[in-house]
C-alpha cells in the first residue's frame, strides 16, 4: 500500500505532510509518496529528526490510495485530519455577519401566549429553605486521636 508521512506543525498544530526536499506541506497532494515499507521507514527516521529540531510533533506513516483526483487517506481518521473538522465552528458568526438572524421556530404562534405563570404559595413552601440539624461537637471530632 502507498504511504505518506504526516505530523502536526509545532508552531500552530496544523496537520502537515512530508514533501520532497525535507519540506512540510499542509496539502495531502503535495506529500511525498512512499511505495515500499523500507522506503517509508527511512523517510520516517528523517522526519523524526525534524521532530527533534522542534519543527513538527509525532510523525507517523499514513496509508493512502491514489485516484484521478489525487491522494486520499485510507482511514476515516486520516480523512478527517486531512480535510478538517466535521462540524462548522462559525455558524453563529456567519449568521451575524450576513445581517440576518433567522427567526426562532414557532415565534408567531407563541406571540400571544403567557410565558410564565404565577407561582402558588403552596408550591413555594415545598421548595423553600430547609433548616439543617445542628450536629453536636462530639460527632465532629470523633475518630481524631489526641
Amino acid at each position: 500500500m502507498l504511504k505518506v508521512i504526516s505530523a502536526n506543525r509545532l508552531a500552530d498544530g496544523i496537520v502537515v505532510y512530508a514533501g520532497r526536499g525535507g519540506a512540510w506541506f499542509e496539502r495531502l497532494n503535495d506529500a511525498r509518496l512512499f511505495v515500499g515499507q523500507d522506503e517509508a521507514e527511512a523517510g520516517l527516521i528523517l522526519a523524526e529528526g525534524d521532530a527533534a529540531r522542534n519543527l513538527i510533533v509525532d510523525p507517523f506513516l499514513v496509508d493512502v490510495t491514489q485516484d484521478s483526483s489525487g491522494l486520499r487517506p485510507a482511514s476515516l481518521r486520516e480523512t478527517i485530519r486531512a480535510q478538517g473538522p466535521t462540524i462548522d465552528f462559525l455558524v453563529h458568526q456567519r449568521a451575524h455577519n450576513s445581517g440576518t438572524i433567522p427567526a426562532p421556530k414557532n415565534s408567531e404562534s407563541q406571540a400571544g401566549q403567557i410565558v410564565a405563570c404565577a407561582a402558588q404559595p403552596k408550591t413555594l413552601r415545598s421548595f423553600g429553605h430547609k433548616p439543617r440539624r445542628a450536629q453536636p461537637a462530639a460527632d465532629l471530632v470523633e475518630g481524631i486521636a489526641p
